[in-house]
């Protein structure tokens, strides 16, 4: 009689249930940084049950988007280091709250204000937001996953030919 409950329970709010898995990396090092794209997964770290911190809440919570964050660095607060202007960084982690303007929207170009972020403090970029709500989701964009199939076609069938 108990079972019944129980799998409408795990069939209706797996989201609650179970975290989502995020890739999390940062660019630290503009010259060997193996956060950026293209992205290697063995590479950098993919964290099971991500958990993040939630806006005005004390603790973490079980991550409901992964993030994707690149740009360049267009301008910095008093306090950071001047010499990272015109740098690209690269941000991958797990949120709890949906951080773009609208609801619908997954992605975002832009200039935008990285504050308290992720060790990040008063850093000003132009580049691009990426949330998705799927485990590793944040690895690469989709439109570089489609051109390297692409690229490997015409490979695949002249080796066919061969």
């Amino acid at each position: 009689m108990l079972l019944i409950p129980l799998i409408i329970v795990l069939i209706y709010f797996p989201k609650y249930i179970f975290c989502l898995s995020c890739f999390k990396c940062m660019t630290t090092d503009f010259e060997t940084d193996t956060c950026s794209d293209p992205f290697n997964p063995i590479d950098n770290r993919l964290e099971n049950e991500c958990l993040a911190t939630s806006y005005g809440k004390n603790g973490l919570f079980p991550a409901r988007f992964c993030v994707k964050i690149s740009g360049v660095i267009v301008d910095v607060d008093r306090n950071v280091n001047r010499s990272l202007l015109r740098k690209r960084l690269y941000l991958r982690t797990c949120i709890t709250d949906n951080i773009m303007d609208s609801t619908r929207s997954s992605s975002s170009t832009g200039n935008f204000r990285l504050k308290n972020f992720n060790e990040i403090k008063g850093v000003r970029m132009q580049g691009t937001i990426t949330l998705c709500s799927q485990d590793g989701c944040n690895q690469a964009n989709l439109l570089t996953k489609k051109s390297l199939i692409i690229l490997l076609i015409p490979f695949f069938f002249v080796n066919l030919c061969i």
